[in-house]
Formats: C-alpha cells, structure tokens, sequence
C-alpha cells in the first residue's frame, strides 16, 4: 500500500534544451540566430495533487515565449531564464547556458555559465 502523506522529493533534469536566437558580444555573432543549449535543474516535491510538479513542455513553451531574441552575455540569457522558472514552477533551479565556440584567441570548444542552485 502507497502512503498518502508521503512527500515525493527529487531532481529534474533538462538537459541540451535548445534555444535559438542571436548570442555575442561582438555584432558579427548577432548577425544570425544561433542554437543555444541549456541544462536545467530543478530539485523540490516532485508531485502535486498526483501531476508532475513542473511540466517541461509548458516549460519550453514558456521560454520560447518570454525570452529575448537576442542577448550580449550568456550571463543575461541565464539570468533571464532562471527569472522565468522560478516565477513559474518553486523550487530549486539551476540554469546552465552553454556557448559553442566563442571567438578567442585560441581554440575554445564551448563556454559555459552555471547560476541559481
């Protein structure tokens, strides 16, 4: 038999969720729109009246909508998108934001910025 009050506590993990927009501090990398990809975590009480707590289609859907379309830093798209899922699914978040290679001066395979937590 399944206890009842039992709470379900856990981690969701989104991961190379893929955005597309434009990404760059210098202007020749907003010329064109780009795929962005995100890992997303989420830890809390997993159910909610028997339904997943956070529901990762209405997620997309509400980052495809609310999201800039073009962004400087991948410190502004992180930020911006742990503001979104914090407003819509409590718990705990973290936003990682992943850049593939970013223009330096030597060879980078990809930059990444983790925040929340």
């Amino acid at each position: 038999m399944v206890e009842e009050n039992r709470r379900l506590t856990g981690t969701l993990f989104l991961k190379n969720l893929s955005l597309t927009l434009r990404l760059g501090a210098l202007p020749f990398e907003r010329i064109e729109s780009r795929r962005v990809n995100l890992d997303l975590k989420w830890a809390g009480e997993l159910l909610e009246a028997d339904k997943p707590a956070v529901d990762y289609s209405l997620v997309c859907i509400e980052l495809k909508s609310k999201l800039e379309p073009e962004y400087l830093y991948i410190e502004e798209l992180a930020r911006d998108v742990l503001v979104i899922l914090e407003a819509g699914w409590p718990g705990a978040w973290t936003v990682s934001v992943h850049k593939e290679h970013p223009p330096t001066d030597l060879p980078l395979e990809k930059a990444t910025v983790t925040i929340g937590g």
